[in-house]
């Protein structure tokens, strides 16, 4: 399950995704997410995306690899894509997706909000974001 919103107030698209997908609601995902990315480009000049994946467990090989790759999507300078994940061991997971700069995995909501909006890491925080890393 997915849910796509625009946050105007911050120029961010977020979307949540819960469970485990099967490959054709990655496909809708995938049809949703380009669309959400032209959208933010009309609108703010950039596109940068939020993925709460915080409640979706590690997902089967089938599906991840269904998924439309962080960078296909990332087009300008100003894109950004941050992923919010529950576990190490979705974050590992997560690493093997993407080597640009332009895309970083993280176990806290605020501290990926913080790095989409050009900000440090709160102080103290407890996450490290990584850049996603080709495997």
């Amino acid at each position: 399950m997915f849910v796509f919103r625009i946050d105007e107030k911050n120029k961010l698209v977020h979307v949540e995704i819960a469970g485990i997908m099967s490959v054709s609601e990655v496909e809708r995902f995938n049809e949703e997410l380009l669309a959400n990315a032209s959208a933010a480009r009309r609108l703010f000049g950039s596109f940068r995306f939020l993925v709460d994946a915080r409640l979706s467990p590690v997902q089967p090989a089938e599906t991840i690899s269904s998924f439309k790759l962080p960078h296909e999507v990332l087009k300008g300078g100003g894109d950004r894509y941050a992923v919010v994940l529950g576990s190490n061991l979705s974050k590992l997971q997560a690493n093997r997706l993407s080597d640009d700069d332009r895309v970083r995995a993280f176990l806290s909501m605020d501290d990926a909000e913080a790095w989409l909006l050009g900000c440090a890491p709160s102080a103290g925080s407890e996450d490290e974001s990584a850049p996603l890393k080709q495997a």
